[in-house]
């Protein structure tokens, strides 16, 4: 069964092995990296995504509704914003992911916002097409050379 926990000091180190294919190092930050920038931005959170014992991925997210939020001009206050989402190369393409997004939906909604929020670079061999299939759409915005994609909830 697929579950996501909060990040903590006993799940850091199997967070931190896993690993994405190498042709898809340029698509997202290591996850040790994700751990660490985690502590400068307000509203962050990062959850593993395991199955049974096995740490399968990792899922971070930001709730631009935080107080402390670094809100750019353009972002939607009223949105849980999917900061990263990879699922080690072992186990793609076994639902993973969209288990997570099911779970960062979930958490969104239960936070009260009307949007889920997410961005990828879209070049070949990246999530585009995962997230569109989940019901994302292009929201016309380029935010930090990616392609910013909106799910509205409720």
């Amino acid at each position: 069964m697929v579950e996501c926990t909060l990040l903590t000091r006993d799940t850091l180190r199997p967070l931190a092995a896993l690993s994405v294919r190498e042709e898809q190092a340029n698509f997202i930050a290591t996850n040790l990296m994700t751990m660490a920038q985690s502590i400068f931005e307000p509203g962050s959170e990062i959850y593993g995504i395991w199955d049974g014992g096995d740490a399968v991925g990792l899922l971070a997210v930001i709730d631009m509704a935080h107080p402390d939020a670094k809100l750019d001009e353009g972002d939607d206050p009223d949105s849980v914003y999917v900061w990263r989402l990879m699922v080690d190369q072992s186990h793609q393409g076994r639902g993973y992911g969209r288990a997570a997004l099911e779970f960062a939906k979930s958490m969104a909604m239960k936070k009260g916002r009307g949007n889920l929020m997410i961005s990828v670079i879209n070049k070949p061999g990246g999530a585009m097409p995962i997230y569109e299939s989940f019901g994302f759409v292009p929201t016309g915005r380029i935010v930090d050379g990616e392609v910013e994609l909106k799910m509205q909830l409720g």
